[in-house]
């Protein structure tokens, strides 16, 4: 399976290990070092994933997945966070997330959880 793979985080060395992972399996990355950026430049769609941390510069993760939820036409998202808490794991899925994966992360297991959430949609 290939496609877009959104990676919205702050911390280059997140972005580049992503990077690196998905396009070793065939998926085009685009990445973006905030929340607004990644609004900014992104053009809705219905196809890929978008991995979104939560603690993000400016607009937080959330925000983000509130946004694109009210836009209606997006891929399924899979929030990160280095921190977390039932709290947190449940608030990503209430607001919409496709999955939730606390940081640091086994690459097949945020591997595995794109592929499912690419193959069920939003």
């Amino acid at each position: 399976m290939a496609g877009d793979i959104y990676i919205v985080d702050d911390d280059e060395a997140v972005r580049d290990a992503l990077r690196v992972l998905f396009e070793v399996h065939g998926f085009t990355v685009r990445d973006f070092t905030s929340g607004a950026a990644f609004l900014t430049r992104y053009a809705p769609t219905a196809e890929g994933c978008v991995i979104l941390d939560v603690n993000l510069p400016g607009i937080d993760g959330f925000e983000v997945l509130r946004r694109l939820e009210a836009s209606g036409n997006h891929p399924p998202v899979i929030i990160m966070t280095a921190r977390t808490d039932s709290q947190t794991s449940a608030h990503a899925i209430e607001s919409g997330a496709a999955g939730f994966v606390q940081k640091p992360f086994a690459s097949g297991h945020l591997l595995g959880l794109v592929r499912d959430a690419m193959q069920g949609g939003q």
